[in-house]
């Protein structure tokens, strides 16, 4: 039987600011949520953990060739992204 209840949790010196690890399919799942949801519109703000523990602020505007796409026209590769949240 396989367990899935235990995460690892990360901590940063900012109150409430908790991260947890999640696999490349959960990143997936949530950047397609955040593409698809009613608030967006063209281009959403979200914080990006990548797996050398920066935390990037940026303004997404969608995929391509599994990178995610600023409006700056920078790609962010989706295999180094730990975390992503509004």
């Amino acid at each position: 039987k396989e367990f899935h209840n235990n995460q690892n949790v990360y901590a940063s010196y900012e109150p409430n600011d908790y991260h947890t690890v999640t696999d490349i399919l959960d990143i997936r799942k949530k950047i397609n949520n955040l593409f698809t949801s009613p608030n967006f519109i063209y281009r959403t703000k979200v914080n990006i953990a990548t797996i050398d523990n920066q935390i990037l602020t940026k303004k997404v505007i969608g995929t391509y060739n599994n990178n995610l796409v600023t409006i700056d026209n920078e790609q962010i590769p989706i295999t180094l992204i730990k975390d992503i949240y509004k």
